[in-house]
């Protein structure tokens, strides 16, 4: 189960870093000559849009990264407690097993 909440955290963090590259590409692509991928329909040089495009987009973008943020957090601290649980049970086991040594010494 850790393995599998380790695998979906690194894709959560994987979506993170590509969802940080969104507004890089848009950028190449209307410096090209480009829509930016729907931004400007007719290029850079004719770009009509709304004065709230690029804060939309901003905003949308914003609001992705803080929701994957979010889950990333929630995901590690699952895995943290679920590995301190195996540790402290470990102990627990290791301890018992002198305990029971210590009781046929005497």
């Amino acid at each position: 189960m850790i393995g599998f909440l380790k695998a979906i955290r690194g894709l959560l963090i994987l979506v993170a870093l590509l969802l940080a590259v969104i507004p890089l590409v848009m950028l190449v692509s209307l410096l090209t000559g480009g829509t930016g991928y729907g931004v400007c329909a007719d290029g850079l040089a004719r770009c009509d849009t709304a004065f709230l495009t690029g804060p939309a987009v901003a905003a949308r973008i914003c609001l992705a990264l803080l929701m994957v943020a979010a889950a990333v957090r929630v995901i590690s601290r699952i895995v943290s407690r679920v590995e301190k649980h195996r540790r402290w049970e470990n102990a627990r086991s290791h301890y018992s097993g002198l305990a029971d040594w210590t009781d046929r010494l005497r």
